[in-house]
């Protein structure tokens, strides 16, 4: 089982590199780039909830569904919302569908707030 710290730490690293490439790519026009920044950072906010979900000594989620049952028993709506944008626009419009909606950079930015909540929930 993985560590909350080693759950956030690949978080923060899955988000800034994910960040980097999507920016760089929506700057170059490099769809390609922006799909695989889009599926880091979606990967940023399930190592973050799963980081949250460990700390109040539940399991690993082993599917995105198992993942939202856990955060609604957290009462973690905000960030159950979050997900399931990331999973979405993200995971499947972004990365699987080739598709770069115009939600996709507000969901980015929900995936940066949900990871400073779970940073703030875990530090205590």
């Amino acid at each position: 089982m993985v560590a909350v710290r080693e759950h956030l730490r690949s978080a923060e690293e899955f988000y800034e590199i994910g960040l980097k490439e999507y920016e760089e790519g929506k700057r170059s026009g490099d769809l390609l780039k922006m799909r695989q920044g889009c599926e880091k950072v979606f990967h940023a906010y399930v190592e973050a909830s799963s980081a949250l979900i460990q700390k109040h000594g539940f399991p690993e989620p082993e599917s995105h569904a198992d993942r939202v049952e856990t955060l609604y028993k957290l009462g973690e709506k905000k960030l159950i919302e979050a997900g399931d944008d990331a999973f979405l626009y993200l995971h499947k419009y972004a990365y699987y569908d080739w598709r770069i909606l115009p939600k996709v950079d507000e969901t980015i930015k929900s995936v940066e707030e949900a990871l400073n909540h779970v940073r703030r929930k875990t530090a205590r």
